[in-house]
């Protein structure tokens, strides 16, 4: 089963590049400009065909493409033609690589758009805060922030869930939040300086959702199944074999007390819906798993008319691009890891994989996440990349001054080699990144 969610993680990744260089590939023909070969993935063919002038092509690995166009690249014994690329003017060569960047935001936006339309179940948690001991020293609970808070207002935007929370806090760049709570029907006030996580560059203030410790369902193979657990029992104290004990109040409570207390011996107690308690002790290691579940309210939330959700998609890719633009300085600032931080087409196809475990929507919007970030970084005017030529199309039609062709291919040249080392060096810290999350 692993296998088909991999399958379907390769299969999106490749349609993300094929978009992109589809898009290059309509307007080099528009501008009436040979297109030697077209290919999805890199290196030595699996398939190839030509039709007319092109020859198209599969690539034995999947990370990536490309559309080469008859003279992109210039050499010493070039002899020019008419369908050649440097022989066009520069609106037509602008277009041909800029395709690919616009292609692949509206490709994002249709994605973002189709999601919109499918109804969905989600947990829905109250914007009720709980912290834990460990959090005390946390910008939250040092601004003043308590446990049982009710957080109503993050920066003037209306807070209706613990998600519309994690959502404002982890793009807010290490910038100061303005928080507003209600506490026992008070309303109070707060300004906290988020700190910004290392591994993912997401701001954090130490906070738990406060989510009680009822049981929702069992599964079969749960280790406390001969307790006969049911439906609204609790799990109210956890007791370690030095006697440290835990009042389970929020379920965020209950890994932090295992992870102090790993490969011992701990006493589970619940609470039954009848008033009785029962108990039981179990050996908890780093793969121990309670094999229950807790109780998530759950909503249903319908999906919207195609147009509808179209005309919605335009304003959250802005917003999704807008970040991304915002969180680029930080990756310069020493405040998160880069290796952790950065993801290859490895990892992409991996975190994919996981994603579509959870269902059509939500790897559709990955997939637009992932789609948007692409056409950006491609507008990055580093050598070799579609916004190095689009910077130099702009200058010669601003200028109305024609740049020396050669120059400009023996700048992408090096651009492309010094991408390739990145390249590699990106990949390989996929596979450890990948390899410590097993």
């Amino acid at each position: 089963m692993v296998i088909i969610y991999y399958i379907i993680a390769i299969i999106g990744f490749l349609t993300l590049v094929l978009v992109h260089e589809f898009g290059h590939f309509i307007f080099a023909k528009l501008a009436k400009i040979k297109v030697v070969r077209f290919s999805i993935g890199w290196g030595k063919p699996i398939w190839e065909k030509k039709v007319g002038d092109t020859t198209y092509q599969i690539g034995i690995f999947p990370f990536g493409g490309f559309c080469q166009m008859a003279g992109e690249q210039i050499t010493d014994d070039y002899v020019p033609s008419e369908d050649d690329f440097y022989s066009k003017k520069p609106l037509p060569r602008l277009l041909a690589v800029a395709g690919g960047v616009l292609f692949s935001l509206l490709f994002g936006v249709l994605l973002i758009a189709i999601a919109g339309t499918m109804p969905t179940v989600e947990a829905f948690v109250a914007p009720q805060i709980y912290i834990t001991e460990e959090l005390e020293s946390a910008p939250a609970y040092k601004a003043g922030l308590r446990s049982f808070d009710i957080i109503t207002e993050i920066n003037n935007k209306k807070i209706e869930s613990f998600s519309d929370i994690q959502m404002i806090v982890g793009q807010a760049m290490g910038k100061e939040l303005h928080i507003k709570v209600l506490r026992d029907g008070n309303p109070l006030e707060f300004k906290i300086i988020p700190d910004v996580e290392r591994s993912t560059g997401r701001s954090i203030i130490g906070i738990y959702q406060y989510l009680p410790p009822v049981i929702d369902s069992i599964s079969s193979n749960s280790v406390f199944k001969d307790l006969n657990l049911q439906k609204n029992d609790k799990l109210v104290y956890i007791i370690a074999e030095n006697g440290d004990k835990v009042e389970v109040i929020s379920t965020s409570d209950i890994p932090n007390f295992i992870e102090n207390h790993l490969y011992e011996n701990l006493e589970f107690v619940f609470l039954k819906t009848d008033n009785t308690y029962v108990s039981k002790k179990v050996f908890a290691d780093k793969k121990f798993n309670l094999g229950f579940s807790f109780y998530v309210e759950k909503r249903k939330i319908d999906g919207l008319p195609f147009f509808k959700s179209l005309i919605l998609a335009f304003p959250r890719s802005y917003e999704t691009l807008s970040i991304t633009i915002k969180s680029i300085p930080l990756l310069f600032s020493g405040k998160v890891n880069v290796g952790q931080s950065v993801a290859g087409p490895i990892k992409i196809i991996y975190l994919s994989s996981q994603v579509a475990k959870t269902g059509m929507k939500n790897i559709l919007e990955f997939f637009a996440l992932i789609t948007l970030v692409l056409g950006l970084t491609n507008l990055l005017p580093i050598p070799a990349t579609d916004g190095s030529y689009i910077l130099f199309f702009l200058f010669e039609l601003i200028s109305r001054k024609k740049l020396n062709p050669k120059l400009i291919s023996k700048i992408q040249s090096v651009g492309f080699f010094l991408l390739l080392i990145l390249m590699i060096v990106v990949i390989i810290n996929d596979i450890f990144s990948i390899g410590s999350l097993f």
